[in-house]
């Protein structure tokens, strides 16, 4: 799907505030309802815009520690990865992974309410995945930045 000037304000202004009214969001990128609501379905059905939810602060739900979890794996093959990646899906605390390059293969942020929990998270579900080799944590002591939004400033 080719992007222009008009998708760049519909997405900056989704992410600014995705519950706007489509009549609302209309007015702000200069078009009318029926088209924009069309873009905005394009977009969705492209997977450029790939759902919508609130923006909730973790501390304020009793999840003050935020940790930054690399994985080794035993040997980096298709099916470690793959068993790997089921697994995680089954711990509700990790709330992102990505493939990594360097020492590690993965990084994960984890979300727990104390170091009791990321104890229990890293010593008895990280390392009991049994492709896993090696772990090893990094506490954020403070949150500097913390955004979901995509630059959209080279579409300009």
């Amino acid at each position: 799907m080719e992007i222009d000037a008009i998708d760049v304000k519909l997405l900056a202004e989704l992410q600014q505030d995705g519950r706007l009214p489509v009549v609302e969001l209309a007015q702000r990128v200069g078009l009318s309802a029926t088209p924009c609501a069309r873009r905005i379905h394009q977009l969705e059905a492209a997977g450029i815009i790939q759902g919508y939810a609130a923006a909730i602060d973790p501390a304020l739900l009793g999840l003050k520690v935020r940790a930054f979890v690399q994985v080794k794996l035993e040997r980096h093959t298709d099916e470690n990865v793959a068993r790997f990646r089921s697994a995680l899906d089954a711990i509700e605390e990790v709330v992102s992974c990505f493939a990594t390059t360097g020492e590690h293969d993965f990084l994960l942020q984890v979300l727990v309410p104390d170091l009791e929990s990321l104890s229990d998270v890293v010593l008895k579900r990280l390392l009991r995945i049994d492709c896993v080799r090696d772990v090893q944590s990094s506490l954020a002591l403070e949150t500097m930045k913390r955004s979901t939004r995509v630059p959209l400033g080279h579409l300009r």
